[in-house]
C-alpha cells in the first residue's frame, strides 16, 4: 500500500466539512462579547489586544477550491513587522515508522481473503456509501476489499481529486507570504499520530461502520458546501461562512472511539489558547491561523481567551 493514503489516515484532524442537517455535528457557535469592526475586503480577522500585545487570527476553513482567488493583501498588511506567525496543530509524520507499520501493519487495511465491503453494510449505509462512492468518482475496486476505516478516508480522498480541491491552500500562500515578510513560522504543537492510527485500526468492524457513515456524511455534506464556504471565506463573510461550516463527523467518530484521539483534540485547543496567551504577554505584534471550528466554537480558543480577559474586535457578520 502507498504511503500516500497512511498519512491520509494520520491527517484526520483535517477532513472534510460534516452533513449539518438532522445528523448535523455542526458547532454551537459561541456568544462573546467583542467590539465589531468592519474589515477590508478579504478574509475575516480577529484582533486580540492585551497591554501593548496584540494578536491578528485568521480563521482558517479548507479544503479550498483550486484557483481560489482571495484577497491576500489584507493579511500581509496586517503581517507587516510581525514576530511570528503561528500555525495550526499538525502531526510529526516519521516516514521511517510509516513504513514499518506498513511492513508489519499494512494487512489489517484489507478485508480478509474472500470478504467484501459492500456485503457486510446495512442497506441503508450500503445505499449511501454507494451514492458517495459514485458521487466523488470513486473506482468500485478500489473500495471492494477496504476495510470500513480505510474505505472512509478513500472516501475523502476521492473527493479531494473529484472536487478539484488544494489541500495546501490557503496554507501555502500564508506561508509565503510569511517568508516574503521574513516572519517566523512555527506550529501551535506537532502531534504524534501514530498510535491514533494504530488504536482506529483495533476498531471493531462495527465500530468501523459507524465511522464509515460519518465519512459518507461528509462526503455528501462537503460536495454541495465546501466551495461556498471557500467563497464565503475569501471575502470574509463570517456568516455565511459558519452556514456552510460544521464539524467532521469522522473525526469526531475517532475522537468518540479513540481515546489517543479525544485527547489530541482537546490539547490543540488548549495548546492554542496557550499560545496565544503567551503571545500577549509580551510586546509585538503576532499572526495566528486558527481553524474555524475550534476558533469560534462554544468553549473555543476565542471563548476562552475572552474568559481570560482578552480584548476581542472581531469582524462584522
Amino acid at each position: 500500500m502507498p504511503i500516500r493514503p497512511l498519512i491520509a489516515l494520520l491527517l484526520l484532524a483535517c477532513v472534510l466539512p460534516a452533513r449539518a442537517q438532522d445528523v448535523a455535528i455542526q458547532p454551537e457557535w459561541s456568544e462573546i462579547e467583542t467590539v465589531t469592526v468592519r474589515a477590508q475586503p478579504g478574509p475575516a480577522l480577529w484582533q486580540l489586544t492585551r497591554g501593548n500585545a496584540e494578536v491578528w487570527v485568521l480563521g482558517q476553513v479548507w479544503p479550498v477550491p483550486k484557483g481560489l482567488t482571495w484577497n491576500s493583501d489584507v493579511l500581509a498588511d496586517v503581517m507587516e513587522g510581525a514576530d511570528a506567525v503561528l500555525s495550526p496543530p499538525r502531526p510529526s509524520i516519521n516516514f521511517v515508522d510509516v513504513a514499518w507499520f506498513l511492513l508489519w501493519h499494512g494487512g489489517k487495511l484489507s478485508l480478509p481473503r474472500g470478504q467484501n465491503l459492500e456485503a457486510q453494510l446495512s442497506d441503508d449505509l450500503r445505499r449511501r456509501f454507494l451514492a458517495a462512492r459514485d458521487a466523488v468518482k470513486g473506482d468500485t475496486g478500489d473500495y471492494a476489499t477496504d476495510i470500513p476505516i480505510r474505505a472512509a478516508v478513500r472516501l475523502q480522498q476521492d473527493f479531494m481529486k473529484a472536487s478539484n480541491a488544494e489541500g495546501g491552500q490557503p496554507r501555502g500562500r500564508i506561508g509565503d507570504i510569511a517568508r516574503a515578510k521574513k516572519v517566523e513560522r512555527r506550529s501551535v504543537i506537532r502531534f504524534d499520530a501514530m498510535d491514533v492510527v494504530r488504536d482506529l485500526l483495533k476498531l471493531s468492524p462495527e465500530q468501523q461502520r459507524q465511522c464509515l457513515s460519518q465519512a459518507v456524511d461528509d462526503v455528501l455534506w462537503a460536495s454541495d458546501h465546501m466551495a461556498p464556504a471557500a467563497r464565503a471565506w475569501a471575502v470574509g463573510d463570517v456568516k455565511a461562512m459558519k452556514a456552510h461550516y460544521a464539524e467532521s463527523r469522522l473525526m469526531n467518530c475517532a475522537i468518540g472511539t479513540v481515546t489517543r484521539a479525544a485527547a489530541i483534540e482537546a490539547r490543540n485547543v488548549s495548546e492554542t489558547v496557550s499560545a496565544i496567551d503567551a503571545a500577549l504577554k509580551k510586546p509585538g505584534k503576532t499572526i495566528a491561523v486558527v481553524n474555524l471550528g475550534p476558533l469560534l466554537r462554544k468553549g473555543g480558543v476565542l471563548e476562552k481567551l475572552a474568559a481570560m480577559g482578552v480584548a476581542i474586535q472581531s469582524p462584522a457578520e
